[in-house]
């Protein structure tokens, strides 16, 4: 609900209206986050009645603004006034305008008191205390406050409270030219905040003029007063950094840097490098990079630490590096030396530390140091051309000249010999100065070889390459400057080449064998060879004419000569011999073209140039009973063994091979196994037919071998006797020597009945204990028991040999006298066997005799023996 004041006046009366002023305003917009800013009292009025200016006031009193860069601004104790306003008049204090920017936060307030205002001659508004405050915290929420302590509108108190509707009230006024005037008043609070800003304005008063133009209602817009107004924005966070480029630079600083990050101030940001500022800071629109000059700083790392009002950044690493300007240079020794380098050279001063070498002319040096104290650098001088150099220390990040070096040309002064023949060899002694490092000897434009110099760089060896007749200009080769002597040597007509031998001596009579000659006087380029006159190809002669190396071409079988050439002459014939390669052989057939695996088949070959052949080889293994006809048109051999299949066949040649048709091995067969049952006993002679059986080695039934193998002539079959199984089938393997044939479950053994032949020992005491061991058949390894006086031995303790014919035991306790052995298996139970236990001492049979019998038990025994035969002698007498 608004309250509405009315104050009559006198009224004049009304003029015509022959114009109208209209004005609005509004509050000052912030430029940037962070800003802030106040206002003490604002009066902006106009107003025109019939073209006469009957109300113009336009003044602010009281006005702060935080700096840019950070800080306060502030305004005080200012007496409210209007100059040079129309019928606007206004008193009271600004007490204080303050606006303030910081890194935590910007805030605004301002404070008027005993404001009064009036408006053609009406007292409008009157104020004892106003204030406004804003405060935009960096962290937290933004807050508007308002304090108002005796407002009067028209004369009349009000009150007027933030953010509601306005209080309006009117006067009676006399204005020419508007009939039943009034001056009205809209008085509104304001406390708004968001996210990022906040506004109070404690007073804002909008006037308008109304009344009636030529009974035309009429309303006149005159303005807007304001008292006491605090504005701000929230700050930006701190700045933030990402990158520095470049990240090094010289010690001496002036380098120019760009950094990139957010949140930089045109106007408001600083750099420091380790604490010192830097200079020209310019900030790059939108405050996303900047560059700066870096300022001097001590060698290695330094921290860049990127501020503003708002905070400052992480810090960047930067990294000084020397630059020679802290370098004070005094000496340079020795300040001469040879072209081709190697001269070390002492350079004394302060402020080397940091030095990293020293180039001479462009060149580093090498071998560079710097001592700890940095006064004293050696280094190694590099080749380089005759004359002056400009010494130069580097830095990372500058150089400092040093004393000039100067570079002294080589010399020769003599060439022994000076002469020598066309065909090269000869050793040259060349004398001078600057040799050192000398990396070859030309004579003309052709380099000789083995170049020796000696240690002092005053001389050097060399031996001359093959030459033209007449002199030719020698220079030494060196990594600085060269040095030259014209017509130094002289090459005179040369003598014929000489040859001492020639690797390999033999090769294929298809030639394109390479093959070394050595000897002496071979030149490159005029050096031919032939094989019984037939030149060889890609004839090279190594430096120094000592030996060459050629390809052969085609020659007969047999020796050859071997002739090497030159503008000198022919040397003495070598010897070569070609060999045959079956490069002239043709196969034209191959019977028969398969045979078992197990070879010895005899295979013909037909064809031509079959001479010098040396054998036959089956998928690379040699046949054997090689024969070849005298006029090399037929060959003879007999296969090896080979597993199945087709095998590359080849004519073996001394120096190469010629390929034949195929020859196909074909496995061996098992066709029937007749009897195919037998005995676990073995001894079964067993007749298996098939193919390919010829040179059969064994055959296995199981893992067992059969004995008294017969084969065929033919080998279509063979005989054998079984060995010993276990009941059950078994595999039975013929073993040949290219592959093996198996037949599966060829062979059954069948379970027979074991059969007892012996029993040895016959007796033993009744304590038993006795091994006994029984001959026999039928006996089964692990599965065989025995029986003897009621007790049955275990398969476990009773051993029997492999071929089944016997087995052991250790006879259980059992009365005196005889009983049965019997022997037991899966194919049933033995015939008996007598065993007698005897009573009394006796050696156990198969165990050794514990100690000898005294000679008591002897008598003892004896004593027995008589008083059997007593009663056996009075018995009979009664009976007689």
């Amino acid at each position: 609900m608004r309250t509405v004041l009315r104050r009559t006046t006198s009224a004049a009366t009304a003029l015509l209206v022959t114009s109208l002023a209209t004005l609005t305003l509004g509050t000052p917009a912030l430029a940037a986050p962070g800003d802030a800013s106040a206002r003490g009292v604002v009066v902006d009025l106009s107003a025109e009645v019939a073209g006469i200016a009957v109300i113009s006031a336009d003044a602010t009193v009281g006005t702060a603004t935080a700096p840019a860069g950070g800080g306060t601004d502030t305004e005080t104790l200012l007496a409210i006034s209007v100059p040079g306003a129309v019928g606007v008049t206004a008193s009271g204090t600004v007490e204080e305008v303050t606006a303030t920017r910081a890194a935590d936060g910007s805030s605004a307030s301002s404070s008027v008191n005993g404001l009064n205002l009036t408006v053609l001659g009406i007292d409008v508004l009157d104020a004892a205390e106003v204030t406004a405050t804003a405060v935009c915290p960096q962290v937290g929420a933004t807050s508007a406050d308002t304090t108002l302590v005796g407002l009067e509108l028209f004369g009349s108190a009000v009150t007027l409270t933030a953010n509601t509707p306005a209080v309006v009230g009117s006067a009676a006024v006399v204005v020419p030219g508007l009939l039943d005037a009034s001056l009205n008043a809209s008085l509104t609070r304001v406390e708004t905040t968001t996210a990022t800003d906040a506004t109070a304005i404690t007073v804002r008063a909008v006037l308008t003029l109304s009344g009636s133009i030529l009974g035309v209602p009429t309303t006149i817009p005159v303005g807007t007063v304001i008292v006491a107004e605090a504005l701000c924005e929230r700050p930006p966070a701190a700045p933030t950094t990402a990158t520095i480029s470049p990240d090094e630079g010289p010690q001496s600083g002036g380098q120019t840097v760009t950094i990139t990050g957010t949140g930089f101030i045109p106007g408001g940001t600083t750099v420091t490098f380790d604490g010192v500022p830097a200079t020209d800071v310019t900030v790059a629109p939108g405050g996303t990079s900047l560059t700066a000059v870096t300022p001097p700083g001590a060698v290695g790392p330094a921290e860049v630490v990127v501020g503003t009002v708002n905070g400052t950044a992480a810090p960047l690493g930067y990294t000084y590096l020397a630059d020679g300007s802290a370098a004070t240079i005094t000496g340079l020794t020795p300040t001469s030396g040879p072209t081709v380098g190697g001269t070390t050279v002492t350079i004394t001063g302060t402020g080397f530390t940091g030095a990293a070498g020293v180039d001479f002319d462009g060149l580093p040096g090498t071998g560079f140091t710097v001592n700890p104290a940095g006064t004293t650098i050696t280094v190694v001088t590099p080749p380089n051309p005759a004359g002056p150099a400009l010494v130069e220390l580097v830095f990372p990040a500058g150089r400092v000249t040093a004393p000039t070096f100067t570079y002294l040309g080589p010399t020769i002064t003599s060439i022994v010999p000076d002469t020598g023949p066309t065909v090269g060899g000869t050793t040259v002694t060349i004398s001078g100065t600057g040799f050192t490092g000398a990396t070859g000897v030309t004579f003309g434009d052709t380099p000789g070889t083995n170049v020796t110099v000696n240690p002092g760089g005053t001389s050097l060896t060399v031996v001359t390459p093959p030459g033209q007749v007449g002199p030719v200009d020698v220079t030494v080769l060196l990594p600085g400057a060269d040095a030259t002597a014209p017509d130094g040597f002289t090459y005179v007509a040369a003598a014929p080449p000489t040859v001492a031998s020639i690797t390999p001596n033999t090769g294929p009579q298809s030639g394109g064998q390479t093959v070394t000659i050595t000897g002496t006087g071979f030149v490159p380029g005029d050096t031919t060879v032939t094989f019984d006159g037939v030149p060889a190809t890609n004839v090279t002669v190594a430096p120094g004419g000592t030996s060459l190396t050629a390809v052969t071409p085609p020659g007969a079988v047999g020796p050859a000569v071997v002739l090497v050439t030159t503008g000198g002459g022919t040397a003495a014939p070598l010897g070569y011999t070609y060999l045959a390669d079956g490069s002239a052989a043709t196969v034209t057939g191959l019977t028969p073209t398969s045979g078992p695996t197990s070879g010895g088949t005899t295979v013909t070959i037909t064809g031509t140039g079959f001479t010098g052949a040396t054998g036959v080889t089956f998928d690379g293994v040699p046949g054997t009973g090689f024969t070849v006809n005298p006029a090399g048109t037929t060959i003879t051999v007999v296969t090896p063994p080979n597993t199945a299949g087709p095998a590359d066949v080849r004519l073996v040649f001394p120096a190469g091979t010629a390929t034949a048709p195929v020859f196909t091995y074909v496995a061996p067969t098992i066709t029937s196994i007749v009897p195919g049952t037998g005995p676990t006993t073995g001894g079964t002679t067993v007749t298996i037919t098939g193919t390919g059986l010829t040179g059969a080695t064994g055959v296995n039934f199981g893992n067992t071998p059969g004995t008294n193998l017969v084969v065929n002539p033919g080998g279509t079959s063979l005989t054998v006797v079984t060995p010993p199984g276990q009941v059950g089938p078994v595999d039975v393997t013929v073993l040949l020597p290219g592959d093996d044939v198996t037949a599966p479950d060829g062979f059954t053994y069948e379970p027979v009945p074991p059969r007892i032949d012996t029993v040895t020992p016959g007796q033993g005491p009744t304590g038993g204990g006795t091994t006994v061991t029984v001959g026999g058949s039928g006996f089964v390894p692990g599965g065989t028991t025995v029986t003897i006086c009621g007790t049955t031995i275990p398969a476990d303790q009773v051993t029997v040999s492999p071929d089944g014919r016997s087995l052991t035991f250790r006879t259980p306790p059992c009365a005196a006298g005889d009983t049965t052995v019997v022997v037991s298996t899966g194919g049933g139970t033995s015939n008996g066997s007598t065993f007698r236990y005897v009573g009394g001492i006796l050696p156990v049979t198969g165990d050794a005799v514990a100690a000898p019998l005294t000679v008591g038990v002897l008598l003892a025994l004896l004593g027995v023996a008589l008083v059997v035969l007593t009663r056996r002698r009075h018995r009979a007498g009664r009976t007689g």
